[in-house]
């Protein structure tokens, strides 16, 4: 289906119900999306970079894996 086929779709179904818990939830789902599409975009770019500098390390073998990390932290994470 056609992204404006499923777009008036879902405005037919949403002008054809009183179902007011249901309105309220789809309300807060699109409220609960990001602005410029991504979350990522909406980051701060200190972030963005500290997420890539990480990421690049991913990519080179570098850093712990998560098995590793647990093992070498898991005094900390024991509640």
């Amino acid at each position: 289906m056609e992204l404006a086929n499923i777009k008036l779709n879902l405005a037919k179904k949403l002008l054809n119900t009183n179902d007011k818990e249901l309105l309220n939830y789809i309300r807060a789902v699109l409220d609960s999306q990001p602005s410029s599409g991504t979350w990522y975009e909406d980051l701060p770019d200190e972030i963005r970079k500290s997420l890539d500098k990480g990421l690049i390390e991913a990519e080179k073998g570098e850093g712990l894996s998560h098995a590793e990390f647990r093992k070498t932290y898991s005094k900390w994470l024991k509640k």
